[in-house]
């Protein structure tokens, strides 16, 4: 893999190149993706505390690489997939998570040493969609089952993590692509990125803010639970987007350009279609 710590311009027609690149993989892979998608359902049927978001996303994330990474270099049997899983160098990313959760801690302290000035702006508004469902108390949401109300909390909370943190997607992504083992490489190597291609973060940011609208005006109308467990699913799938686009940007950022990416994964989808 050509690949440096040098972040490159997106090349222009990203938004419907990667969707069709998303496509080309899920195709090359149906029953990997399948299995994907049912770990993230468990993933985040479990509870998850807020304040662990940021992390829990960044091994999210990490798995989604994993597997389009796997996909993309044309390993699309369950078995190959699994050992690219397994050898995504976790250590590496742990120390990121680590240094990410510390610059958290940081942040959170600041807050609270000027939360006299912040509490008007705090007491408004909440700063993630994990947020909002987790502070929601309206008797409909709160009669729903613990295990529905954290898969729609985890899942598009951490789409919505990612979105509005693109440098750490392109950070974790840099580590999972084995640009860099390098923690603080690989996160400036993710500022540097977003700093490069600021339209496209721009657009990552939007995206986030309008799923932050979406989910507060859902969240006062899911009423039932089939509802309630339609948005879950759709959560879900929309997570594995966000990992599928994330995966493109970081190999248009440190890798191969677009037109190359398109092709490369066809040739994929071809092989495993005539085998």
């Amino acid at each position: 893999m050509a690949t440096s710590l040098k972040p490159q311009p997106i090349e222009a027609g990203w938004m419907t190149r990667w969707w069709h690149d998303s496509l080309l993989l899920l195709r090359g892979a149906p029953a990997s993706f399948v299995m994907l998608y049912l770990v993230l359902l468990l993933l985040n049927v479990a509870w998850q505390p807020l304040i662990l978001s940021i992390p829990i996303a960044c091994g999210v994330m990490a798995i989604i690489f994993a597997v389009a990474m796997a996909v993309h270099q044309g390993r699309t049997q369950l078995i190959d997939v699994g050992r690219s899983i397994r050898d995504v160098p976790w250590w590496p990313l742990s120390r990121l998570v680590l240094e990410i959760a510390l610059l958290v801690m940081a942040l959170l302290m600041l807050m609270l040493l000027f939360r006299h000035y912040l509490a008007g702006i705090l007491s408004h508004d909440h700063i993630s969609s994990a947020a909002t469902l987790h502070n929601l108390r309206s008797p409909e949401w709160q009669n729903l089952p613990e295990w529905l109300r954290s898969l729609i909390t985890n899942g598009l909370g951490t789409a919505q993590t990612m979105l509005s943190n693109a440098f750490l997607l392109l950070s974790v992504g840099v580590i999972v692509a084995g640009i860099t083992t390098r923690a603080y490489l690989a996160l400036l190597a993710g500022i540097q990125a977003v700093l490069v291609n600021v339209r496209v973060w721009l657009v990552f940011l939007l995206a986030s803010l309008l799923l932050q609208g979406g989910i507060t005006f859902l969240s006062a109308r899911l009423h039932t639970f089939g509802a309630a467990l339609l948005v879950s699913i759709l959560g879900v799938a929309l997570l594995l987007l966000v990992g599928l686009y994330g995966w493109c940007f970081v190999r248009e950022a440190f890798g191969l350009p677009g037109a190359q990416i398109a092709k490369r994964v066809a040739v994929a989808v071809w092989r495993s279609t005539a085998a």
